[in-house]
């Protein structure tokens, strides 16, 4: 049913049947008694119904029988409901309209009247949106036309200047040379000498046109063509008026005078008009898209600056985050900095037992230490354990090539800060907005970095600071730091994050131990792998761990075992192997020589590591082959020891040279290692005597001019040079005599890739000063990778 019926001269019973329901009800019932026909098309059209407004029923194709009987029956039913109407009342047309609740007006069997309103108000929509469109079209046009006449009206006045007779005969003044008006009148003006003269009153300058082939100061000109010169001109009508008078002084006829061409870059009417137009056309471009910025949701352009401005700081709010967080028990290690991080902790929690003793707590701390050694981690836990929010920035994020940003950054960084105090507000890497400030400004005028700091100064501690704002902060480069933000209250708790030392390295392998599936967790395994890694950080830590499950999943191990977390240390000392990088047979047996060199002569001093294995395997970072001793937590040297340090790192260079007469570019990182320790021995140390007990930076560090003159430099690089040539000496003459150790070591290497200190000493016998500190398996197997199979771990079950 979809067609709409109006009702005209209505009866009461027409205005019955005309309520959509009703009909619905009368055709719902046809359709039943008609559903069984598959033949019948469509109810004649003399159906009584038709003169009632019921909408003509589509059924099967044809007429039949049973349809023409409906029809019958339907025509008696609607004159009986006609009788009932008329009996009970309803005689009008309003009665039959409030009952029903219709009138004199549309109705549709299949569109509301809100569903026609929507889809007019859509299609008004679209015309307005093509309209929109089409008037943008039109504008962006006529912008684009009115810039295609702006550039061509430009380009044609640049071609007709360049090529007008006055451009053609004015040339660069820039190649031409200025003479006096004393040489023009007497050597040029004087003689008939003067062509032409072009004036450039803008420039203030006259160009002198010569004919060819002039003669200036007895001389003849070798240019080919004319010859130019410039004069300074103040005053283009003065400069005119004094020729002329000039050439009447000399009787030459004004028909004879010389031209003067005078050249005006002046502001024609037909330019203003040309680009009066587009600069009205772009204002009103201007206009239109602001007033689009209003009506549509994008941001303004003062609104998208002030976005700019705002700091981009990590809120780490504690209080809405349940179970959640870093607490001091989860920081491995960093007893003393935990301890003294303690203090700001307790403050937040209850910082009235501090007033009432009239204490202040320090405003800052500043979180000093290597990379990696967990200064962010500990200022997340106090962030925890005090519950407070914790706003974390990056230094780098202040600075950007907008002056004046980074410090509008600062200044909102704070203000949310002060908002949600008691607040810690932290600032990872602050040397990147903390430097020293230069003393060599000109004019007063700060770079943007130092607008930063000083606002940065100003809000840590300045007129309008207030408590219950807390600053942490982390660096390496407290040296860089500038002293004005380490003064006692900004930054006045420096707390220093070391390396861990071997308790702390135990403790932090044992807490990512726990995470890890390995096969018999003991003490020892954390032990052992404490005294394997002196000198790494926390992050280096869990990076051994993670490359030892790795490598455990890589080889379907079910658990990691101990060859796993060797091949972590190995990899991450040495590189990975490089199984594609096979050696030819003979730099593999100068390679064995030379670390046999570095293992032998280590074995044979006193003040030397323990060795641990000695490879020739190649690695992934372009080492041939090394050798692996037991770190050293010695804080302290000696003149002695830091000599045989430097003896064990030339065995590998005297060994070529005394088994192969030659030396090889292989002991380059040796040799690096040896100048710096010699150089900071004398330089740095005052371990020399001629130099005596003076230090000096390292070189590289100096801030300015050396400290010191060079003819001391000189006595220094000459000392460095006595210092390496006694040890190299030293370290042949010990090779030397033990050539058959070495033999016994190299080849035993050519043959396995990989010797154990075990197998060391079954080879050449326990070193001769004792038997050095080695590490000890304490019944923990495969710490060693096995020596078959080319150093391949095996396989747990």
């Amino acid at each position: 049913m979809n067609k709409l019926f109006c009702l005209s001269n209505p009866s009461p019973l027409r205005i019955l049947l005309s309520n959509s329901v009703i009909q619905k009800c009368i055709v719902n019932s046809l359709e039943k008694k008609l559903h069984t026909c598959k033949n019948c098309e469509i109810l004649r059209k003399g159906l009584s119904s038709k003169s009632y407004g019921i909408p003509n029923i589509v059924l099967k194709p044809h007429m039949c029988r049973l349809a023409s009987y409906h029809s019958h029956t339907l025509r008696r039913e609607i004159k009986a409901a006609g009788q009932i109407l008329s009996r009970s009342g309803f005689h009008s047309n309003k009665d039959i309209a409030c009952l029903l609740g219709i009138g004199r007006q549309t109705f549709s069997t299949s569109k509301t009247f809100y569903n026609r309103r929507n889809e007019k108000e859509s299609e008004d929509e679209k015309k307005k949106k093509k309209e929109e469109e089409a008037m943008g079209r039109l504008f962006i046009g006529c912008l684009v036309a009115s810039t295609l006449t702006m550039t061509s009206f430009m380009a044609l006045r640049t071609w007709m200047e360049m090529t007008s007779p006055q451009s053609r005969s004015a040339p660069d003044s820039s190649l031409l040379g200025f003479i006096s008006w004393n040489e023009f009148y007497h050597e040029m003006l004087l003689k008939g000498e003067v062509e032409g003269i072009i004036i450039k009153p803008k420039q203030e300058l006259a160009i002198i046109r010569l004919h060819y082939g002039a003669v200036i100061k007895g001389k003849q000109s070798p240019m080919i063509g004319n010859q130019f010169f410039k004069m300074k001109v103040s005053d283009p009508f003065e400069f005119e008026r004094k020729v002329r008078m000039c050439e009447e002084h000399l009787g030459i006829k004004p028909e004879d005078q010389i031209p003067i061409i005078d050249i005006h870059n002046s502001f024609s009417s037909t330019e203003a008009l040309v680009i009066l137009p587009a600069i009205i056309l772009f204002l009103l471009f201007i206009s239109r898209l602001s007033k689009r910025i209003k009506m549509s949701d994008m941001p303004s352009p003062t609104d998208m600056f002030s976005d700019v401005k705002k700091a981009r700081f990590t809120r780490v709010d504690i209080l809405s985050q349940q179970g959640k967080g870093i607490s001091f028990k989860e920081v491995a290690g960093l007893k003393e900095a935990k301890q003294e991080i303690i203090e700001f902790v307790d403050y937040l929690k209850s910082p009235d037992r501090f007033k009432e003793l009239g204490a202040k707590l320090p405003r800052g701390a500043l979180l000093l230490g290597p990379p990696g050694c967990g200064k962010t981690l500990l200022a997340k836990a106090v962030a925890t354990e005090a519950k407070v929010p914790f706003l974390a920035m990056a230094g780098s994020e202040f600075v950007e090539m907008i002056g004046g940003l980074g410090a509008a950054r600062v200044r909102d960084l704070f203000k949310e800060a002060k908002k949600r105090a008691p607040c810690i507000v932290y600032i990872d890497e602050i040397d990147a907005v903390g430097k020293k400030r230069s003393g060599g400004n000109v004019g007063g005028v700060n770079s943007e970095g130092e607008q930063t700091l000083n606002q940065l100064l100003v809000e840590m501690d300045g007129m309008g600071t207030q408590e219950g704002v807390i600053m942490l902060a982390s660096t390496n480069r407290a040296d860089i730091l500038d002293k004005a933000l380490l003064r006692p209250g900004r930054f006045d708790r420096h707390i220093t994050i070391d390396l861990p030392t071997f308790t702390e390295r135990q403790e932090l392998f044992d807490l990512y131990l726990k995470n890890l599936t390995v096969k018999n967790k003991t003490e020892s395994l954390s032990h052992r792998l404490a005294q394997l890694t002196p000198g790494m950080s926390g992050a280096d830590i869990a990076n051994v761990c993670n490359e030892a499950a790795i490598h455990a999943a890589r080889q379907g191990k079910k658990v990691i075992v101990g060859s796993d977390f060797d091949y972590s240390l190995e990899r991450i000392i040495a590189g990975s192997e490089k199984k594609s990088g096979l050696m030819a047979p003979n730099e593999k047996k100068v390679v064995a020589y030379h670390e046999s060199g570095h293992a032998l002569v280590g074995w044979l001093l006193e003040h030397t590591d323990a060795l641990l294995r000695i490879s020739i395997v190649p690695r992934t970072n372009s080492t041939l082959g090394f050798a692996q001793y037991k770190p050293s937590d010695q804080k302290l040297y000696n003149e002695q020891e830091l000599f045989e340090r430097m003896c064990m790192a030339l065995g590998g260079r005297a060994a070529e040279a005394v088994i192969f007469n030659h030396v090889t570019t292989g002991a380059q990182d040796d040799l690096k290692k040896v100048t710096q320790m010699a150089y900071d021995q004398v330089r740095s140390f005052g371990m020399n005597k001629v130099i005596g007990p003076i230090s000096f930076p390292r070189q590289g560090e100096e801030q300015g001019p050396k400290p010191y003159s060079r003819k001391l430099a000189a006595t220094i690089d000459e000392q460095v040079q006595i210092l390496v040539g006694k040890a190299y000496r030293q370290t042949e003459g010990i090779l030397q005599k033990n050539t058959d150790k070495l033999h016994l070591m190299a080849k035993k290497l050519l043959e396995k890739e990989v010797l154990t200190y075990d197998e060391v000493e079954v080879l050449i016998g326990p070193p001769p000063h004792g038997v050095k500190d080695k590490i000890e398996p304490h019944g923990w197997e495969g710490i060693m990778p096995s020596n078959d199979n080319n150093n391949k771990p095996k396989k747990s079950d």
